[in-house]
C-alpha cells in the first residue's frame, strides 16, 4: 500500500494512503522508515495504528491518574470522550484494573471517608455522590456499612456551625424546618436530625 502523505499531528503521525488513514507513534514512523511515496502492508499499518492509539490512551490514563484517583466508570467515560473507541477504551481499563492503578474498593472508600470527615455529608449524601461517580450499589453499602456511625458523629458540629446564628428559639418552628430542610440536602436521616436539634438546644441551655 502506497504511503501519499505522512502529516506531524501534536502527538502522533496522521498516514494517509488511498483507502484509509492511520495514526501513528513517531516512533513507529521513524522505525519503519515512513514517508510520503513509501510502500507498507495494509495489515502492519493498522497493526501499528491499533498499538499507537492504545500507548496514548494509556499515557492519557495515567495522565489523570497522577492527579487524582478515578472510579472506573469516569476513567472509562473521560477515555470515551477522547477516542470514542469502545474496545481500545476496555483495553486501557483492563490494563489499568491490572496493574493496580484503577482499584473501585480503594477509590470508593477514600471517597466515602472524604466525604464524610472533611464535606461533612450525611450518609444519604455520600451514596448519591458515591452512584454519581459511576460505583456499584453493591460496593456502595459496603463501604457505607462501616462508616454510618462516623457520618452521624458530625451531625451537631455541622448542624452549629451552620445554623448556630439562627436556632435561637426551640419554639420558633419556621426555623427548625429551614434547619430541617437543609440538614436533608446534605444528606442526614430526619431523625438524626431532629435529635440534633434537640441536643443543640439542651447544649444550649446548660451554656446559659
Amino acid at each position: 500500500m502506497k504511503i501519499l502523505e505522512v502529516n506531524r499531528k501534536k502527538t502522533y503521525y496522521e498516514i494517509v494512503t488511498e483507502f484509509a488513514v492511520y495514526e501513528l507513534d513517531g516512533e513507529f514512523v521513524r522505525t519503519y522508515h515512513i514517508d510520503s511515496g513509501s510502500e507498507m502492508e495494509k495489515e502492519i499499518l493498522r497493526e501499528l495504528h491499533d498499538k499507537s492509539r492504545f500507548r496514548r490512551a494509556y499515557r492519557r490514563a495515567c495522565y489523570l491518574l497522577d492527579a487524582r484517583e478515578y472510579s472506573y466508570a469516569l476513567m472509562y467515560r473521560k477515555l470515551m470522550q477522547t477516542y470514542d473507541d469502545k474496545a481500545l477504551c476496555e483495553k486501557v481499563m483492563g490494563q489499568l484494573v491490572q496493574c493496580g492503578a484503577i482499584n473501585d474498593k480503594r477509590y470508593a472508600q477514600k471517597l466515602a471517608e472524604y466525604l464524610i470527615e472533611c464535606k461533612h455529608y450525611g450518609i444519604f449524601r455520600v451514596r448519591q455522590e458515591m452512584l454519581r461517580r459511576g460505583l456499584e450499589k453493591h460496593l456502595i453499602e459496603e463501604i457505607l456499612s462501616k462508616l454510618e456511625d462516623s457520618a452521624n458523629d458530625y451531625i451537631l458540629e455541622v448542624l452549629t456551625k451552620k445554623y448556630g446564628k439562627i436556632l435561637i428559639d426551640p419554639e420558633d418552628y419556621q426555623v427548625k424546618q429551614k434547619v430541617i430542610a437543609g440538614m436533608s440536602r446534605l444528606g442526614y436521616p430526619l431523625e438524626n436530625i431532629k435529635n440534633a436539634i434537640e441536643d443543640y438546644f439542651y447544649q444550649l441551655e446548660n451554656e446559659e
